[in-house]
């Protein structure tokens, strides 16, 4: 019946989005201002400004991304000041700070049945992977403000280590 085959392909367009692996970050708007602040610190190079970002996601799980929603707002300014470290993840040299609004929309995104390959989530920007990176402990970490741009999701490239350059 005509109809019938009809109701059901509208009904396959009304449903839920094929579930795909799901990357989602925030680029560093003043990127440039914390290289400025990490050259001072005495890295001789750091990611450059359009690689700076904040991951809130890192899915290898296929997740429907439509169930993980939009975020409440565009830009998030996360204020001078607060809890700041400097840390290495691995070879990733990387800012901590503290974000409610990015452990929000983390816990978010699991809840939508979203993965997470660590124990748990902290917010970081990597600054730099030189094997010549000063010592953690003589860096002061960055106490300005940070600036968020728009989530950006994508799919999970598990080669993206090999397209890292340093300026």
């Amino acid at each position: 019946d005509e109809a019938a085959a009809l109701g059901d392909h509208i009904g396959q367009g009304l449903s839920d989005a094929a579930p795909r692996t799901l990357y989602v970050h925030r680029p560093v708007l003043n990127a440039e201002e914390i290289i400025a602040w990490a050259k001072e610190q005495g890295f001789k190079t750091t990611l450059p400004a359009d690689d700076l970002h904040v991951t809130i996601a890192y899915s290898r799980t296929p997740v429907d991304w439509f169930k993980v929603g939009e975020a409440w707002s565009d830009e998030i300014k996360v204020t001078k000041g607060g809890p700041r470290a400097m840390e290495a993840f691995g070879d990733a040299k990387v800012l901590l700070f503290s974000s409610h609004h990015l452990h929000w929309r983390h816990k978010e995104m699991t809840d939508a049945g979203a993965s997470w390959d660590h124990p748990e989530y902290q917010p970081h920007i990597t600054i730099s992977y030189a094997d010549d990176a000063p010592a953690l402990e003589d860096v002061e970490p960055f106490k300005g403000q940070i600036v968020l741009g728009p989530e950006v999701f994508s799919e999970i490239k598990e080669d993206w280590h090999e397209g890292i350059t340093e300026e």
